[in-house]
């Protein structure tokens, strides 16, 4: 009998604990998810295309979606 008291008295702040760990992992996942998908910056995309032989991101975006080439940036 004693022993089905405890659990009475258990289960609940069992379901209340297991939901506050599930929001908390949602609220992390979602952190995680929406920094991954964030944009880098200017400086960063500028880098980065300096690394693949353009001079900035917007030739780079030029030469990816036109007609310009990296030829172009060592002349």
């Amino acid at each position: 009998m004693v022993n089905c008291l405890l659990f009475r008295n258990f289960a609940p702040n069992l379901q209340n604990n297991m939901e506050k760990k599930r929001k908390a992992l949602k609220k992390l996942l979602e952190a995680v998810e929406k920094e991954i998908l964030r944009k880098p910056d200017k400086k960063a995309l500028d880098r980065l295309s300096l690394f693949v032989g353009f001079q900035d991101w917007e030739s780079f975006q030029d030469a990816l979606h036109g007609d310009a080439s990296a030829d172009e940036n060592y002349k």
